[in-house]
Protein backbone atom coordinates (compact mmCIF):
# COMPACT_ATOMS: atom_id res chain seq x y z
CA UNK A 1 0.00 0.00 0.00
CA UNK A 2 1.26 3.43 -1.40
CA UNK A 3 2.59 5.79 1.71
CA UNK A 4 -0.24 8.17 0.93
CA UNK A 5 -2.76 5.81 0.72
CA UNK A 6 -1.50 4.20 4.25
CA UNK A 7 -2.08 7.52 5.82
CA UNK A 8 -5.96 8.13 4.78
CA UNK A 9 -6.28 4.92 6.16
CA UNK A 10 -4.91 5.43 9.17
CA UNK A 11 -6.46 9.16 9.20
CA UNK A 12 -10.19 7.82 8.32
CA UNK A 13 -10.25 4.84 10.99
CA UNK A 14 -9.32 7.14 13.81
CA UNK A 15 -12.07 9.49 12.41
CA UNK A 16 -14.29 6.45 12.22
CA UNK A 17 -13.53 5.23 15.31
CA UNK A 18 -13.79 8.77 17.23
CA UNK A 19 -17.30 9.48 15.54
CA UNK A 20 -18.51 5.10 16.69
CA UNK A 21 -17.25 6.70 20.55
CA UNK A 22 -19.19 10.00 19.75
CA UNK A 23 -22.53 8.92 18.49
CA UNK A 24 -22.25 5.95 21.21
CA UNK A 25 -22.30 8.27 24.07
CA UNK A 26 -24.37 10.46 22.76
CA UNK A 27 -27.14 7.40 22.51
CA UNK A 28 -26.17 6.58 26.56
CA UNK A 29 -27.61 10.25 27.74
CA UNK A 30 -30.18 10.27 25.01
CA UNK A 31 -32.00 6.69 25.79
CA UNK A 32 -31.29 7.72 29.63
CA UNK A 33 -34.03 11.04 29.25
CA UNK A 34 -36.04 8.59 26.69
CA UNK A 35 -36.15 5.88 29.51
CA UNK A 36 -37.02 8.00 32.00
CA UNK A 37 -40.18 8.79 30.34
CA UNK A 38 -41.06 5.57 30.02
CA UNK A 39 -41.46 4.61 33.95
CA UNK A 40 -39.07 2.94 36.09
CA UNK A 41 -41.63 0.03 36.42
CA UNK A 42 -41.24 -1.19 33.25
CA UNK A 43 -37.57 -0.96 32.53
CA UNK A 44 -35.99 -2.26 35.37
CA UNK A 45 -34.37 1.07 36.74
CA UNK A 46 -31.30 -0.60 38.39
CA UNK A 47 -30.67 -3.20 35.78
CA UNK A 48 -31.15 -0.71 33.31
CA UNK A 49 -28.47 1.95 35.00
CA UNK A 50 -26.04 -0.84 35.66
CA UNK A 51 -26.31 -1.27 32.22
CA UNK A 52 -26.11 2.16 30.85
CA UNK A 53 -23.29 3.08 33.11
CA UNK A 54 -21.58 0.10 30.99
CA UNK A 55 -22.21 1.72 27.96
CA UNK A 56 -21.31 4.40 29.19
CA UNK A 57 -17.58 3.78 30.04
CA UNK A 58 -16.90 1.41 26.80
CA UNK A 59 -17.87 4.40 24.55
CA UNK A 60 -15.71 6.80 26.50
CA UNK A 61 -12.82 4.15 26.46
CA UNK A 62 -13.10 4.14 23.08
CA UNK A 63 -13.15 7.75 22.66
CA UNK A 64 -9.81 7.71 24.56
CA UNK A 65 -7.86 5.23 22.30
CA UNK A 66 -9.84 7.13 19.38
CA UNK A 67 -7.89 10.42 20.21
CA UNK A 68 -4.45 8.73 20.38
CA UNK A 69 -5.17 6.69 17.08
CA UNK A 70 -6.21 10.62 15.52
CA UNK A 71 -3.03 12.01 16.80
CA UNK A 72 -0.73 8.80 15.84
CA UNK A 73 -2.46 9.38 12.19
CA UNK A 74 -1.84 12.90 11.76
CA UNK A 75 2.03 12.12 12.82
CA UNK A 76 2.27 9.57 10.72
CA UNK A 77 0.31 11.56 7.77
CA UNK A 78 2.72 14.68 8.45
CA UNK A 79 6.21 12.97 9.20
CA UNK A 80 5.97 8.67 8.76
CA UNK A 81 6.37 9.03 5.28
CA UNK A 82 9.66 9.99 5.58
CA UNK A 83 10.90 8.61 8.61
CA UNK A 84 9.38 6.40 12.04
CA UNK A 85 6.91 8.09 14.07
CA UNK A 86 8.26 8.28 17.69
CA UNK A 87 7.35 10.01 20.65
CA UNK A 88 8.68 13.63 20.61
CA UNK A 89 7.28 13.56 16.61
CA UNK A 90 3.78 12.92 18.82
CA UNK A 91 4.59 15.74 20.94
CA UNK A 92 5.87 17.96 18.26
CA UNK A 93 2.58 17.30 16.20
CA UNK A 94 0.34 17.61 19.34
CA UNK A 95 2.43 20.80 21.22
CA UNK A 96 3.57 23.03 18.20
CA UNK A 97 1.49 22.47 15.51
CA UNK A 98 -2.32 24.21 14.74
CA UNK A 99 -3.90 21.11 13.90
CA UNK A 100 -2.51 19.83 17.64
CA UNK A 101 -3.91 22.76 20.14
CA UNK A 102 -7.42 21.52 18.38
CA UNK A 103 -6.82 18.30 19.17
CA UNK A 104 -5.64 18.91 22.51
CA UNK A 105 -9.40 20.73 22.95
CA UNK A 106 -10.85 17.31 21.58
CA UNK A 107 -8.67 15.10 24.29
CA UNK A 108 -9.77 17.59 26.92
CA UNK A 109 -13.53 17.01 26.55
CA UNK A 110 -13.11 13.26 26.68
CA UNK A 111 -10.61 13.67 29.84
CA UNK A 112 -13.47 15.59 31.19
CA UNK A 113 -16.36 12.82 30.89
CA UNK A 114 -13.70 10.17 33.04
CA UNK A 115 -14.91 12.05 36.34
CA UNK A 116 -18.56 11.86 34.87
CA UNK A 117 -18.56 8.24 34.73
CA UNK A 118 -17.40 7.62 38.29
CA UNK A 119 -19.70 9.78 39.32
CA UNK A 120 -22.51 8.17 37.51
CA UNK A 121 -21.42 4.34 38.25
CA UNK A 122 -21.40 6.00 42.13
CA UNK A 123 -24.66 6.96 41.73
CA UNK A 124 -23.57 10.39 42.74
CA UNK A 125 -26.12 13.58 42.18
CA UNK A 126 -25.44 15.46 38.70
CA UNK A 127 -23.23 12.57 37.68
CA UNK A 128 -25.91 12.09 34.44
CA UNK A 129 -26.09 15.94 34.13
CA UNK A 130 -21.84 16.47 33.84
CA UNK A 131 -21.66 13.04 31.51
CA UNK A 132 -24.13 14.86 28.98
CA UNK A 133 -22.12 18.15 29.67
CA UNK A 134 -19.37 16.34 28.89
CA UNK A 135 -21.03 14.61 25.75
CA UNK A 136 -21.99 18.16 24.22
CA UNK A 137 -18.52 19.31 25.08
CA UNK A 138 -16.78 16.44 22.86
CA UNK A 139 -19.52 16.61 20.47
CA UNK A 140 -18.62 20.70 19.77
CA UNK A 141 -14.47 20.40 19.79
CA UNK A 142 -15.20 17.39 17.27
CA UNK A 143 -15.21 19.84 14.22
CA UNK A 144 -12.34 21.77 14.80
CA UNK A 145 -10.08 19.45 12.97
CA UNK A 146 -12.36 19.20 10.05
CA UNK A 147 -13.48 20.30 7.04
CA UNK A 148 -15.69 23.36 9.13
CA UNK A 149 -11.99 25.70 10.49
CA UNK A 150 -11.05 25.32 6.13
CA UNK A 151 -13.95 26.59 5.16
CA UNK A 152 -13.24 30.17 3.20
CA UNK A 153 -16.67 31.76 4.03
CA UNK A 154 -16.04 31.83 7.49
CA UNK A 155 -16.52 28.78 10.38
CA UNK A 156 -19.15 29.51 12.50
CA UNK A 157 -21.88 28.27 10.36
CA UNK A 158 -20.16 24.86 8.86
CA UNK A 159 -19.39 24.57 12.90
CA UNK A 160 -22.84 24.79 14.02
CA UNK A 161 -24.22 22.16 11.23
CA UNK A 162 -21.36 19.65 12.01
CA UNK A 163 -22.06 19.93 15.60
CA UNK A 164 -25.92 19.26 14.59
CA UNK A 165 -24.87 16.90 11.99
CA UNK A 166 -23.13 15.07 14.82
CA UNK A 167 -25.67 15.22 17.81
CA UNK A 168 -28.20 14.01 15.34
CA UNK A 169 -26.27 10.83 14.34
CA UNK A 170 -26.40 10.26 18.00
CA UNK A 171 -29.47 11.06 19.06
CA UNK A 172 -31.04 8.36 16.11
CA UNK A 173 -28.45 6.04 15.98
CA UNK A 174 -26.57 5.84 18.95
CA UNK A 175 -29.96 5.66 21.04
CA UNK A 176 -31.35 2.79 19.10
CA UNK A 177 -27.81 0.90 19.50
CA UNK A 178 -28.29 1.27 23.40
CA UNK A 179 -32.10 0.36 23.17
CA UNK A 180 -31.15 -2.55 20.77
CA UNK A 181 -28.24 -3.63 23.48
CA UNK A 182 -29.08 -2.49 27.05
CA UNK A 183 -33.29 -1.54 26.92
CA UNK A 184 -34.97 -4.14 25.53
CA UNK A 185 -32.89 -6.47 27.48
CA UNK A 186 -33.69 -4.19 30.63
CA UNK A 187 -37.24 -4.76 30.50
CA UNK A 188 -36.82 -8.52 31.74
CA UNK A 189 -35.76 -7.85 34.80
CA UNK A 190 -39.25 -4.90 34.76
CA UNK A 191 -42.85 -5.37 36.64
CA UNK A 192 -45.91 -6.28 34.07
CA UNK A 193 -45.95 -6.94 30.84
CA UNK A 194 -42.85 -7.29 28.88
CA UNK A 195 -44.20 -7.03 24.92
CA UNK A 196 -46.17 -3.72 26.45
CA UNK A 197 -43.68 -2.34 27.61
CA UNK A 198 -41.42 -2.62 24.58
CA UNK A 199 -44.02 -0.99 22.80
CA UNK A 200 -44.31 1.92 25.09
CA UNK A 201 -40.36 2.18 25.06
CA UNK A 202 -40.07 2.39 20.94
CA UNK A 203 -43.09 4.39 21.13
CA UNK A 204 -41.29 7.06 23.08
CA UNK A 205 -38.22 6.74 20.78
CA UNK A 206 -39.78 6.88 17.61
CA UNK A 207 -40.63 10.94 17.45
CA UNK A 208 -37.15 11.51 18.92
CA UNK A 209 -35.56 9.08 15.87
CA UNK A 210 -37.65 10.55 13.28
CA UNK A 211 -36.64 14.17 14.67
CA UNK A 212 -32.95 13.60 14.38
CA UNK A 213 -32.74 11.87 11.43
CA UNK A 214 -34.81 14.95 9.87
CA UNK A 215 -31.66 17.04 11.60
CA UNK A 216 -29.21 14.33 10.20
CA UNK A 217 -30.89 15.05 6.19
CA UNK A 218 -30.95 18.93 7.20
CA UNK A 219 -27.69 19.45 8.12
CA UNK A 220 -26.18 17.33 5.86
CA UNK A 221 -27.38 18.78 3.13
CA UNK A 222 -26.86 22.18 3.69
CA UNK A 223 -22.80 21.03 4.50
CA UNK A 224 -22.84 19.89 1.24
CA UNK A 225 -24.35 23.11 -0.53
CA UNK A 226 -21.52 24.85 1.26
CA UNK A 227 -18.87 22.94 0.09
CA UNK A 228 -19.44 21.80 -3.44
CA UNK A 229 -19.89 24.85 -5.33
CA UNK A 230 -21.31 23.53 -8.93
CA UNK A 231 -23.71 20.73 -9.12
CA UNK A 232 -21.01 18.75 -11.74
CA UNK A 233 -18.27 18.47 -9.14
CA UNK A 234 -20.83 15.31 -7.28
CA UNK A 235 -19.48 13.35 -10.19
CA UNK A 236 -16.21 15.11 -11.17
CA UNK A 237 -14.47 14.96 -7.73
CA UNK A 238 -13.70 12.57 -5.56
CA UNK A 239 -15.26 14.36 -2.91
CA UNK A 240 -18.05 14.57 -4.55
CA UNK A 241 -18.26 11.07 -5.51
CA UNK A 242 -17.95 9.86 -1.53
CA UNK A 243 -20.38 12.13 -0.71
CA UNK A 244 -23.04 10.41 -3.02
CA UNK A 245 -21.93 7.54 -1.49
CA UNK A 246 -23.02 8.53 1.46
CA UNK A 247 -25.77 10.17 0.62
CA UNK A 248 -26.88 6.69 -0.60
CA UNK A 249 -26.18 4.76 2.41
CA UNK A 250 -28.08 7.17 4.02
CA UNK A 251 -31.01 6.46 2.32
CA UNK A 252 -31.24 3.04 3.36
CA UNK A 253 -30.86 3.61 6.54
CA UNK A 254 -33.43 6.05 6.69
CA UNK A 255 -35.68 3.56 4.49
CA UNK A 256 -34.75 0.96 7.26
CA UNK A 257 -35.66 3.12 9.72
CA UNK A 258 -39.06 3.94 8.32
CA UNK A 259 -39.63 0.37 7.74
CA UNK A 260 -38.72 -0.53 11.19
CA UNK A 261 -41.47 2.90 12.66
CA UNK A 262 -44.67 2.08 9.94
CA UNK A 263 -44.55 -2.37 9.87
CA UNK A 264 -42.50 -3.23 12.93
CA UNK A 265 -43.69 -0.61 15.73
CA UNK A 266 -47.06 -1.68 15.05
CA UNK A 267 -46.50 -5.29 16.03
CA UNK A 268 -44.59 -4.91 19.35
CA UNK A 269 -47.41 -5.76 21.70
CA UNK A 270 -47.50 -9.46 19.81
CA UNK A 271 -45.37 -12.12 20.89
CA UNK A 272 -41.79 -11.94 18.78
CA UNK A 273 -42.19 -8.46 18.43
CA UNK A 274 -39.30 -7.80 20.16
CA UNK A 275 -37.34 -10.19 18.21
CA UNK A 276 -38.27 -8.86 14.95
CA UNK A 277 -37.56 -4.89 16.13
CA UNK A 278 -34.11 -6.64 17.14
CA UNK A 279 -33.33 -7.53 13.84
CA UNK A 280 -34.38 -5.43 11.20
CA UNK A 281 -32.77 -2.58 14.17
CA UNK A 282 -29.83 -4.30 13.81
CA UNK A 283 -29.37 -4.20 9.46
CA UNK A 284 -30.07 -0.64 10.34
CA UNK A 285 -26.93 -0.17 12.51
CA UNK A 286 -25.25 -2.44 10.06
CA UNK A 287 -25.84 0.03 7.38
CA UNK A 288 -25.15 2.95 9.65
CA UNK A 289 -21.89 1.37 10.62
CA UNK A 290 -20.74 1.44 6.53
CA UNK A 291 -22.30 5.67 6.52
CA UNK A 292 -20.09 6.67 9.47
CA UNK A 293 -16.85 4.96 7.98
CA UNK A 294 -17.57 6.66 4.21
CA UNK A 295 -18.47 9.62 6.65
CA UNK A 296 -14.59 9.32 8.02
CA UNK A 297 -13.11 8.81 4.54
CA UNK A 298 -14.78 11.99 3.31
CA UNK A 299 -13.91 14.44 6.09
CA UNK A 300 -9.91 14.08 5.04
CA UNK A 301 -10.82 14.06 1.23
CA UNK A 302 -10.12 17.53 -0.09
CA UNK A 303 -13.40 19.55 -0.79
CA UNK A 304 -13.85 20.79 -4.49
CA UNK A 305 -11.99 23.39 -5.86
CA UNK A 306 -8.97 22.58 -3.21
Amino acid sequence: MAGDTYALVLLSAAKWLTDLGIVWLVGVCAFRVVADRVGASDVGPGELERRLTRHAGLALALLFVAVAARLYAQTYSSFGLEEPVTGDLLRLVAEQTRWGGRWIWQSAAVVVGAPAVAMVAARMRWGWQLLGAAAVAIVGTAPMTGHALAYSGGALIPMALQIGHLLAAGVWLGTLFVMLSAGLRSLRHGAGDGAAAVSRLVDRFSPVALTAAATLAGTGVWTAYLYVDEIPQLWETVYGRVLLLKTGLFGVTAGLGAYNWKRVRPLLGAAGGADQLRRSGTAELLVALTLLAVTAWLVHLPMPGE
